[in-house]
């Protein structure tokens, strides 16, 4: 029987999605139970309103049902799933882990279990496990979510070749992506690839309006690069840039952008000048608040020295 089940209807059983997006679930919750109420004996009820008890985070009735479910029908294969699911949520990742690969190992793996199993084996430090299964994941269904989470796992294993060959893929098969570059200029720039993480930041620059940063980003690169001038010259496009927004219109975001490339060219007086406005204009700007704080301690120190 569950061999028939359509791959899309498993696949939309354990969509990711949360509860507070779904302003009906505790109008559907009722309908699941009205459901069961009709047909106590089908296993499959259950299975469904245990998702649903899930996505309205009740995980101890949710596990509930799943148990019933499963003494009502052995066989329904979704009870694994979903109940890996809620046990990951519950924090149960030792308990996840083999259900999620109880699910898998019937041949049923659909890419949000496979995405599941990832998190938990990297909370339960199987990175290795955890990148085989964002590949899973991938292949099944390919997105920005899974590519990146894979790509960090494989950075922090140090297969810096692999993880770019992955922002790179997905790139090719998800499409362009802000969070694709930021991640392979990252990369490039840890493996001295420096001209192909400076062609990335050339791409920004020419489709970006706002190149502030991404000029800022290019010192970075240069200055890891050893070309000292270059990195300057970027920096000071960056502040002519900052300046002649801060011209158009001063707003507290841009203070704060005009602020960092004070930074990055040692000049810490302006910086804070420029911090300080930002908190004048927006006291709430965390950011803004943290980076002047920085600043407070590094002079505090300088101060203490002998």
């Amino acid at each position: 029987m569950n061999a028939r089940i359509p791959a899309l209807a498993v696949c939309a059983l354990f969509a990711v999605v949360t509860a507070k997006a779904h302003p009906g679930l505790h109008h559907d919750i009722a309908s699941a139970t009205d459901a069961i109420d009709r047909e106590p004996s089908r296993a499959v009820l259950y299975v469904e309103r245990a998702y649903l008890l899930r996505l309205d985070e009740e995980y101890d009735a949710a596990l509930k049902d799943l148990d019933l479910a499963r003494k009502l029908d052995p066989t329904e294969i979704r009870v694994a799933a979903e109940r890996g699911m809620t046990l990951s949520a519950m924090g149960r990742d030792s308990e996840a882990e083999r259900e999620l690969s109880r699910f898998v190992k019937q041949g049923s793996g659909t890419a949000p279990v496979f995405a599941e199993r990832a998190k938990v084996r990297e909370r339960l430090g199987d990175k290795t496990g955890a990148v085989a299964d964002y590949t899973s994941a991938i292949a099944l269904r390919p997105d920005v979510e899974s590519y990146m989470a894979r790509g960090a796992l494989q950075e922090s294993l140090l297969d810096l070749k692999g993880a770019a060959a992955g922002y790179r893929e997905g790139i090719a098969r998800v499409g362009e992506a802000v969070n694709f570059d930021l991640a392979l200029i990252r990369v490039e720039t840890a493996r001295k690839r420096f001209d192909a993480a400076i062609a990335l930041i050339d791409a920004q620059i020419n489709r970006s309006s706002v190149k502030t940063d991404w000029y800022l980003r290019r010192a970075d690169v240069l200055t890891a690069a050893h070309r000292p001038k270059e990195a300057r010259a970027d920096r000071e496009r960056a502040l002519a840039e900052a300046d002649q927004a801060l011209q158009q219109n001063v707003n507290g975001l841009r203070l704060f952008s005009r602020a960092k490339v004070q930074l990055a060219l040692g000049r810490f007086d302006d910086a804070k000048r420029d911090l300080t406005q930002v908190l004048e204009k927006s006291p709430g700007f965390a950011e803004a608040r943290e980076m002047l704080a920085m600043l407070d301690t590094a002079d505090n120190h300088k101060g203490m020295k002998p």
